[in-house]
């Protein structure tokens, strides 16, 4: 009886930790936060960050106007990401056109989430920065291709010697083939009846 009990306990918790894996976020090094649109109505955007080490999470506020373009609600979470997160863990930096990039400065990764946003008319996607899995082609020592040779450059006017080609080898520049009888037979004529 004891050693089922005991069998019950390990499954059960088990289980339980399972499906708290499985509602954790991801963890990542790296964040790309980009936002598209312009903003219909006044609103938060309310951020997640959840250290990796187990620490407590923090979630972050961002205020946006009415008429905000997606440059203006990027700049928006950059300032509210670096003022209310750690500066000594992570770096808040603006990236390309309407992107914010959120890395950490340790070495353990965080996760980063948009939990609510009542702002109309924008969008906003939060992706790990880091690449999911390894590239799965190796990389390639030489071209499978190798490169085209082009003649040398003669060094004056005049120098260029021409290809050599066979007596019967064909060539782009040959003259074209002589047209036959063959070839220019007459078209022939339609003629269209009117009822």
């Amino acid at each position: 009886m004891k050693i089922r009990a005991m069998f019950l306990a390990i499954t059960a918790a088990t289980i339980a930790q399972l499906a708290s894996a499985a509602n954790t976020p991801p963890l990542s090094e790296a964040w790309n936060i980009a936002s598209s649109g312009t903003a219909s109505s006044s609103g938060e955007l309310l951020f997640r960050v959840t250290p990796g080490d187990g620490g407590d999470a923090t979630e972050i506020t961002v205020s946006v106007s009415s008429g905000t373009d997606e440059t203006g609600v990027a700049g928006n979470i950059r300032r509210a990401l670096s003022t209310q997160l750690r500066g000594d863990r992570f770096d808040v930096e603006a990236g390309a056109g309407a992107n914010v990039l959120v890395k950490s400065a340790g070495p353990t990764g965080f996760s980063l989430e948009l939990i609510d946003s009542d702002v109309e008319n924008i969008r906003v996607a939060v992706r790990s920065a880091d690449p999911v899995v390894p590239p799965t082609v190796p990389k390639q020592a030489t071209p499978a291709n190798p490169p085209n040779t082009t003649p040398a450059t003669p060094p004056a006017p005049g120098d260029a010697v021409p290809p050599e080609v066979s007596p019967g080898e064909v060539t782009p520049d040959s003259t074209p083939p002589r047209l036959t009888a063959s070839i220019l037979l007459p078209a022939p004529r339609f003629r269209y009846r009117f009822p």
